[in-house]
């Protein structure tokens, strides 16, 4: 009994820093292609307005999702570093979709943005990592 529900609390942590590496990446490639396809499509002043739309979009599933992976996480492996990884990720991209674009312009906001996608992956990936090694060393606290 303890043993299922280990693993379906591993399997929940894992939910979340999956979600965040998806959204992160997605967020990075967007930030890679919007500039060629405004470059390649005449569509490029609705882009724009659309452009602003995603990353508040961003923000609002990032948020939680950081949130929920890094307490999930955290509960289990106690690493403060994960929150550094986080903390850094989220404030850059958040930082960069608001007033960023207009203070560091748009490749200045594009970079910060791809900074901090790089180290909300690295910061799910080291959650989950740490996660599985705790999951490990409960279930053979538990084997008799």
């Amino acid at each position: 009994m303890v043993m299922s529900s280990a693993r379906s609390a591993k399997q929940g942590g894992w939910l979340w820093d999956r979600l965040g590496i998806w959204l992160s990446g997605i967020c990075l490639v967007h930030c890679l292609l919007l500039p060629i396809t405004l470059f390649l499509l005449p569509l490029g002043a609705m882009l724009l307005t659309w452009h602003e739309d995603v990353h508040l979009a961003f923000a609002l599933l990032l948020v939680p999702t950081t949130l929920l992976a890094f307490y999930q996480g955290y509960r289990c492996h106690h690493q403060k570093r994960v929150l550094g990884w986080f903390g850094v990720g989220l404030s850059l991209v958040l930082l960069a979709s608001f007033p960023g674009h207009d203070v560091l312009g748009v490749i200045g906001g594009t970079a910060v943005t791809m900074l901090g996608s790089g180290l909300l992956i690295w910061g799910h990936w080291q959650n989950w990592r740490l996660r599985a090694h705790c999951d490990v060393v409960l279930a053979r606290e538990e084997d008799p």
